[in-house]
């Protein structure tokens, strides 16, 4: 009798090829999966560098804004400083050479300083100085410098005076001790470089004087609390 029941070999190659078949779309869903993870993960990727790149611009341009900003606040503080007369305006001048045989200097070629002393809402004070017949080519690489004399403690640089071709110069600056901490405005000669003052071409005491804008700050204080308890009493009526 033959043999008809179907052999092992044949039962296995049916089957493989059957399992092939059937895993054909599933390698497909497999790949297309995968590639589309690799999409999302380069497109994250990209945007993720676009908001860092976009933050920083961001940042960039916040932080030119606040410089912007500061610079025109300096500005319109610098105008409004220019053009308050100050408290008091002193003037120092060159000592006219006392040399045997010969006639002093006239005015004109002596140095000269116009200081305008002023003060501040915040109880400091702020200088102006317009100094003239200055020297244009000073020895060494000196240079013109203002400085102020507290009461007690170091002098305080005011400014650099830049000469120009008339001989005058001009410096600013506030911030300064208050108006009852000056002592004396001093022009100098001083290296470049210099912390301290140098040689001192011209110095005049500054005069005692007691603030005013802190009392009237406290002035508005009161008078605004004085009116807010007037306004609590009405309401409690």
């Amino acid at each position: 009798m033959t043999d008809t029941r179907p052999t092992f070999s044949r039962l296995t190659e049916g089957k493989a090829t059957q399992s092939w078949r059937a895993a054909v779309p599933i390698v497909v869903l497999v790949v297309v999966l995968v590639t589309f993870l690799a999409y999302l993960a380069s497109s994250v990727s990209s945007l993720s560098q676009r908001a860092n790149t976009a933050e920083r611009d961001a940042n960039q341009y916040r932080d030119q804004v606040v410089a912007m900003g500061k610079q025109v606040g300096d500005l319109q503080k610098d105008v409004a400083l220019s053009r308050s007369p100050g408290r008091t305006t002193v003037i120092i001048e060159a000592a006219a050479p006392a040399a045997k045989g010969k006639k002093a200097a006239p005015p004109a070629a002596r140095s000269w300083a116009a200081v305008t002393w002023g003060e501040l809402p915040n109880g400091k004070s702020w200088t102006r100085v317009n100094a003239y017949g200055l020297n244009q080519n000073l020895e060494n690489g000196k240079v013109y410098r203002v400085w102020m004399q507290p009461a007690s403690g170091d002098p305080v640089e005011v400014g650099t005076l830049e000469v120009d071709q008339n001989g005058s110069g001009f410096a600013m600056k506030a911030d300064l001790p208050g108006i009852d901490q000056g002592k004396a405005v001093m022009l100098t000669t001083d290296a470049s470089d210099a912390k301290q003052p140098g040689e001192v071409v011209a110095r005049a005491d500054l005069p005692k004087m007691k603030p005013t804008m802190t009392q009237a700050s406290q002035g508005e204080n009161q008078a605004r609390s004085g009116s807010e308890t007037q306004q609590m009493h009405k309401e409690d009526k």
